[in-house]
């Protein structure tokens, strides 16, 4: 957080984040292997994870 209050976006974490997910649900059109409830549930312990590493440094 910046002392305004406001918070600091990470541009490259958001990107990696972003590519990482992208990836997986192609991944995941093609074979299938986890219903739209995994994934989502994948996507938001990415997120919590990434923001726990962002919020460490």
């Amino acid at each position: 957080m910046s002392n305004n209050g406001e918070l600091e976006i990470n541009e490259k974490a958001i990107d990696r984040l972003k590519k990482t997910i992208v990836i997986k649900e192609n991944r995941n059109l093609k074979t299938g292997s986890l219903s739209d409830a995994q994934m989502v549930a994948w996507i938001k312990k990415k997120i919590e994870e990434e923001v726990k590493c962002c919020l460490n440094q």
